[in-house]
């Protein structure tokens, strides 16, 4: 039973791994201003100074992004904005605006400019995508979900869009529409790495933990240096009995990633099934030190202490 509830617990912090960095990771938009500039000046026959000043505009933020200086930059997307606000290049500087915003932490700001830019170009993928990320990160899944059924809408086989929608049926409980997008995914392009990603999370979802840990391998041998894929692959291992190659997954995880809690509350997911307690409130203390929900731990710890 302890086990079980380490279980629970460690897939909902795992799925929210999943739904707030790896979209974050897939839905970064490259900034690349100066393109978006050179778009901006074509449009016009002749450059008067208000367009000249569009562009400098641009190419400051530009400078500033590359400093990652946030605060400058939204500062000199908004001039540009503010210069010429009929100027057919506003979405796409809306869509960097928001994504300036949000990496200045500006959660709020940013959806209100991806929003707008949307109401400029409202079939834009660029800006679907990146409000579904935003959406994802503010824990807002019904509407990251409706702006993935758009994307998916303007280009049914949108990879991405697939990959994304099926992590979030998964974290919604919608085994079946998760398996849908997740098989659909797998079998246009069996070898993409989110294919096997997102397999895997499925067949862990319904019990299928020796087959999530052949996906996880695919994943592996394709990124071996990405500790999310051995942490899942060692939680697969755990659930089928195999915890001496759960025990090396974890021993991995941690040399890749020895700030993650997570890894530390796997490990003592394996030290519980072994019966090995006192090593387990060790994995776990060092899981509440590096920020692991402390009211969790001390729930499976007082599991721990009945008889």
């Amino acid at each position: 039973f302890v086990l079980h509830l380490f279980l629970k617990k460690f897939r909902e912090d795992r799925m929210r791994f999943f739904i707030r960095h790896i979209f974050e990771k897939k839905n970064r938009l490259v900034m690349n201003l100066r393109w978006i500039g050179a778009i901006v000046v074509g449009c016009f026959s002749a450059l008067g100074s208000t367009a000249q000043d569009y562009y400098d505009w641009v190419d400051t933020s530009d400078k500033y992004i590359r400093e990652r200086a946030w605060e400058k930059a939204e500062e000199a997307l908004q001039n540009a904005l503010r210069s010429e606000p009929a100027n057919p290049g506003n979405a796409l500087l809306l869509s960097n605006l928001g994504t300036v915003q949000r990496y200045a932490g500006k959660l709020e700001q940013a959806l209100q400019s991806y929003t707008n830019g949307l109401l400029m170009t409202p079939n834009s993928v660029t800006l679907l995508r990146n409000r579904a990320a935003l959406y994802a990160e503010m824990d807002s899944l019904q509407s990251a979900l409706a702006d993935y059924n758009r994307i998916l809408i303007i280009d049914n086989n949108d990879e991405d869009a697939l990959y994304n929608r099926g992590l979030i049926h998964l974290e919604q409980g919608d085994t079946l529409g998760s398996r849908q997008d997740m098989e659909r995914l797998y079998a246009m392009n069996p070898e993409s790495l989110n294919a096997h990603i997102g397999y895997a999370a499925w067949l862990k979802s319904v019990g299928r933990y020796r087959e999530a840990a052949e996906q996880y391998t695919q994943a592996i041998k394709m990124q071996p240096d990405e500790a999310t894929h051995y942490i899942n692959r060692a939680e697969a291992y755990v659930f089928s009995g195999q915890l001496q190659k759960a025990d090396k997954d974890t021993k991995k995880a941690m040399e890749l990633a020895p700030a993650d809690p997570l890894v530390y509350v796997l490990r003592a997911m394996v030290n519980i099934a072994r019966y090995e307690d006192g090593a387990a409130r060790r994995e776990l203390a060092k899981a509440v030190e590096l920020g692991y929900d402390r009211n969790a731990a001390d729930r499976l710890l007082k599991e721990l202490d009945k008889p």
